[in-house]
C-alpha cells in the first residue's frame, strides 16, 4: 500500500516515539515539536489505525508484566528481577542520592578519636576475703560471722556513677582548643547560648514547670548525658575489664581514660581503707566486751567456789561447777579468738593493698575511630536499593 508523505512522516514520528500513540502528555510534546497539534497527531495515529497500519503494541506489553504476588501470596522472584530490570535507571539514581547523602554526613560528622585502658581485679579483690578469714570458722561458732569478709565492687558500676562523670565534666583539661584548661561544658560550648532553631523557639513558648535548678544544673546534666554515650565498659568472663573512651580531641580522649582508671583504683583504695577502719573498731568492742564478760564468769566461778570450799560434792554443787567452769572456758575461747582478730584488723588496717591492676594505659589516638566514611558509603548505597523497591513498585502500579 502505498503511503503519501504526511503518512510516512507520521509513522516515522511513530517509531521514533512509539509512546504517543497511548500518552497524551507525551504525544502533546512530540507534536509541538513536529510543529503539530496534540489534537491532529492524535487523529493522524486514529486513521492509520483503521487503516491496519499501526500495531498495537501497548497492551501485549502490558499482559507481560507479572504480578508481584502470586496467588498463593508468595512474592514473585521473576517479576521481581522483571522489575529490577525495567527500572534499574531509578535504582542507580535512587541509590546514587542517597550514596551522596552519606558521604555529605561522613565529611561533615564529627570526628572522634578512641582510647583504652584494661583494669584486672587483684587476686584478692577476686576472691572477696580479708585477711581475717583463717578465725571465720571459729568466729561464726560464736556468732561472730561478720568477720573476714572483704566487700565486692563491682567496678563496671564504679565507671558508670554519676559521681565520676561528674567529676570528669567539671574538671579542667588541657586541650587542643584552648591554651587554657577547660572543663567539658566549656569544651563543647554547652554554656554558650545556641544558634536559633525552630524548636528551641517552640520550646520558650511552652510554660515551664516550677524548678529550682539553675543554669549550671541543667549544663550538667546535658554534659553528663553527652559523657556517657563516649564511655563504654566491656566485662569479660575471665574478669577482665576494658574501658574506651570517646573524644573530639585525642589527647583528652587519654588523659579521661587515664583518669577513669586512677579513680577506680583510688575509690577502691579508700572504700577499702574505711571498710578495715569500721571491722576493727567493731573488732575492738566486741573484745572488750568479751573480755568485760570473760572477767565475770571467772569471778562468779571463783566466788561459788569460796562459798562451798569445806561443802562435800553433791550432785547439784558439781553441775554448778562444771556450768560455770565451762562457761569460763567459752568466753576465754571468744576473748582469745577476738584478740587474735584485733591484732591482725590493725595490720589490716595499715598496709597498703594492690586491689585493681592497671594492665594498659591509654595513650592519643593516630587515627581517628570515627564516623568510618566506606561503611557509611556502603550502607548509605545499600540502603537506597533497599528503599528504592517500594517506590518502584509504587510507581509501576500507578502507571498501570
Amino acid at each position: 500500500m502505498k503511503l503519501t508523505p504526511h503518512e510516512e512522516k507520521i509513522l516515522g514520528i511513530i517509531r521514533d516515539n512509539p509512546k504517543v500513540v497511548n500518552h497524551p502528555s507525551i504525544r502533546g510534546k512530540v507534536a509541538k515539536k513536529h510543529r503539530l497539534t496534540e489534537k491532529t497527531l492524535r487523529n493522524r495515529i486514529a486513521e492509520l489505525r483503521k487503516r491496519g497500519l499501526l500495531k498495537e503494541k501497548s497492551d501485549d506489553n502490558q499482559t507481560k508484566i507479572k504480578p508481584l504476588i502470586t496467588q498463593n501470596d508468595e512474592i514473585n522472584i521473576g517479576a521481581l528481577i522483571d522489575l529490577i530490570k525495567r527500572k534499574k535507571k531509578f535504582f542507580l539514581k535512587f541509590s546514587f542520592l542517597t550514596t551522596l547523602i552519606g558521604l555529605t554526613y561522613s565529611l561533615i560528622a564529627t570526628v572522634f578519636f578512641a582510647s583504652k585502658i584494661s583494669l584486672y581485679p587483684a587476686g584478692e579483690l577476686i576472691r572477696g576475703g580479708g585477711s581475717l578469714g583463717e578465725f571465720s570458722g571459729l568466729a561464726k561458732s560464736f556468732g561472730l560471722s561478720a568477720f573476714g569478709s572483704a566487700p565486692t565492687y563491682n567496678i563496671p558500676d564504679i565507671i558508670n556513677s554519676r559521681k565520676l562523670k561528674k567529676d570528669i565534666v567539671l574538671k579542667a583539661w588541657n586541650t587542643s582548643k584552648s591554651k587554657d584548661a577547660l572543663n567539658l561544658i566549656s569544651f563543647w560550648e554547652i554554656d554558650q547560648p545556641p544558634f536559633f532553631s525552630p524548636l528551641s523557639a517552640i520550646r520558650s513558648l511552652l510554660p515551664r514547670g516550677n524548678t529550682s535548678a539553675t543554669e549550671l544544673d541543667k549544663d550538667m546534666d546535658e554534659a553528663i548525658l553527652q559523657l556517657d554515650e563516649l564511655i563504654g565498659v566491656k566485662e569479660e568472663i575471665s574478669g577482665l575489664i576494658t574501658v574506651t573512651v570517646l573524644m573530639e580531641d585525642p589527647q583528652l580522649a587519654s588523659d579521661i581514660a587515664n583518669y577513669i582508671a586512677e579513680y577506680v583504683k583510688r575509690f577502691i583504695s579508700i572504700e577499702q581503707k574505711l571498710e578495715a577502719t569500721r571491722n576493727r573498731k567493731f573488732i575492738e568492742q566486741q573484745m572488750k566486751e568479751a573480755k568485760l564478760q570473760n572477767e565475770v564468769s571467772e569471778d562468779l566461778l571463783t566466788e561459788f567456789r569460796k562459798r562451798n570450799l569445806l561443802r562435800l560434792d553433791t550432785p547439784s554443787l558439781e553441775m554448778k561447777r562444771e556450768r560455770l567452769e565451762s562457761a569460763v572456758e567459752e568466753n576465754r575461747a571468744v576473748y582469745i579468738t577476738l584478740r587474735q582478730q584485733f591484732e591482725i584488723a590493725k595490720i589490716d588496717e595499715s598496709k597498703e593493698k594492690l586491689l585493681i591492676n592497671i594492665l594498659d594505659t591509654a595513650e592519643p589516638a593516630v587515627k581517628k575511630a570515627k564516623p568510618k566514611r566506606t561503611i557509611i558509603v556502603l550502607l548509605s548505597f545499600f540502603a537506597g536499593l533497599v528503599f528504592a523497591m517500594p517506590l518502584a513498585i509504587y510507581f509501576d502500579k500507578r502507571k498501570l
